[in-house]
């Protein structure tokens, strides 16, 4: 896999940016702390806005941590969140991808271990700004050589069993596997969800271009406009080598020691099952 290059470069702005994200799954590749918070959304005046602040007592968090946020009152959108700064030791902020004014109550699991994330945000290039990560509704994407093929439909009743292959030249994902099987031995991020997200590049976020101007929008950059997400689990570690590691990829339809319906119902609850017999 070649070193990532500057993706961003001779495009158009309908051209399609692919980025991934890995959430891990609670108590199988870390050990979880739940919290749960309250959270405004303004324009930090009182107004409809895009600063979601969320209040939590001691929460320890620092600016960069990646938080996948579910808002369980007001409008607020799930997703996942990059904390962007810290005003204080009992608030810190994220940026929504819509104006609104709005709040409510929020949950979230973060890593026991502060510093370890909890989820892994990738993209195949770099910015045209300085060649480094691509931000995309204010979140960071690491830079890192990534392929991911056989997400078409056949049509023929059989569903797509992806691949996602990652460099690990550095060693990148073996140290993520190893902090992963600490908490359960030869997991190999077996359950992790793996989400695909498409974007144009007239709609990536400004930064992310010289001078903080992309060159591709057409009016103003729209950070909620995105293709539709696709959503998959990883079954397996397929490779893993100094080069690169490999895993196979299902959908929610076709995990592993799942079958439906998941309810059985035999003799032993009913005794007419397999019979013309009426009881």
């Amino acid at each position: 896999m070649a070193i990532p290059t500057s993706a961003l470069q001779g495009l158009t702005n309908k051209s399609i940016i692919e980025l991934y994200s890995v959430e891990l799954k609670a108590d199988i590749h870390y050990t979880k702390t739940a919290k749960t918070a309250t959270y405004s959304q303004s324009n930090g005046s009182g107004g409809a806005g895009t600063i979601i602040t969320i209040s939590l007592t001691g929460h320890g968090f620092s600016t960069g941590l990646i938080l996948s946020l579910d808002f369980t009152s007001g409008t607020g959108i799930d997703g996942v969140y990059t904390i962007q700064s810290v005003p204080t030791t009992d608030t810190f902020t994220v940026t929504g991808t819509t104006s609104q004014s709005t709040s409510g109550n929020v949950s979230f699991n973060v890593n026991a271990t502060i510093a370890n994330p909890t989820v892994y945000l990738f993209h195949s290039g770099n910015n045209m700004k300085d060649s480094l990560d691509i931000v995309w509704q204010s979140n960071t994407y690491s830079r890192m050589p990534v392929r991911a093929d056989g997400f078409k439909y056949s049509g023929k009743g059989k569903l797509p069993r992806p691949t996602l292959t990652l460099s690990n030249l550095l060693g990148t994902i073996t140290a993520i596997l190893q902090l992963t099987n600490q908490i359960t031995a030869l997991s190999d991020l077996a359950g992790a969800k793996v989400t695909r997200r498409r974007a144009l590049s007239q709609d990536l976020d400004e930064v992310n271009f010289p001078s903080s101007v992309n060159p591709y929008k057409s009016g103003s950059v729209d950070p909620s406009a995105e293709l539709p997400r696709e959503v998959y689990f990883i079954e397996r570690k397929t490779i893993e080598n100094r080069n690169i590691v490999q895993f196979e990829l299902v959908s929610s339809f076709d995990l592993f020691g799942i079958s439906a319906p998941k309810k059985l119902v035999t003799r032993a609850d009913f005794r007419g099952v397999g019979t013309f017999v009426n009881f």
